[in-house]
């Protein structure tokens, strides 16, 4: 397995490849992409949906602080 990292402007959702290595890429079928952006997600996934949106329990009774600290 081999690794390249550069920047690159995401244009309609699409990441152009820089030129220098789009030949490194010509026999290559699938790749892994990880995308690291340094604008800052405010909702991800369920957990950020629940914490906006929690579900109404008529039976919800909160723990008490001594409940909440209690080991065993």
């Amino acid at each position: 397995m081999s690794t390249l990292e550069f920047t690159a402007k995401v244009q309609d959702g699409k990441i152009e490849v820089p030129e220098a290595y789009r030949r490194l890429l010509q026999n290559i079928d699938c790749v892994k992409i990880t995308i690291i952006s340094n604008s800052r997600t405010t909702e991800v996934g369920m957990i950020a949906h629940l914490i906006h949106n929690p579900i109404p329990l008529k039976t919800f009774v909160p723990l008490t602080r001594e409940e909440a600290h209690e080991r065993g």
